[in-house]
């Protein structure tokens, strides 16, 4: 080898390099960063729901929710989480300021 050569050959590049996978980004995949997602904590549980005290729920307030989303809901100045049907719709008192506050997109849940 000459004393210009900076470089040693070492073997042969892997032939998996071209499955080479970007690095998993909770930030980038739900959009953390954005100005309408929140991340909120369940308290008790909601067997209907699926969802256990302590899990995780990341919420868009941009979404407009669609009939069957789990959506959260401001009742009577408290948050509820409940399916989005033509139910809620219709018993809609204006006369009350309930409200959906955000649409559920993920469900975060720690085992340890």
């Amino acid at each position: 080898m000459s004393a210009e050569s900076s470089y040693q050959i070492t073997g042969f590049q892997s032939p998996c390099s071209e499955y080479h996978e970007k690095i998993l980004s909770l930030d980038e995949r739900y959009k953390l960063s954005a100005p309408s997602i929140f991340i909120v904590e369940v308290s008790g549980h909601s067997p209907k729901l699926g969802m256990r005290s302590g899990d995780k729920l990341i919420i868009d307030r941009s979404l407009t929710p669609r009939l069957g989303d789990i959506v959260l809901l401001v009742v009577n100045n408290d948050f509820k989480l409940s399916t989005f049907s033509s139910e809620l719709i219709q018993n809609k008192d204006p006369e009350t300021e309930d409200f959906v506050w955000g649409v559920v997109i993920t469900l975060l849940r720690e085992f340890k």
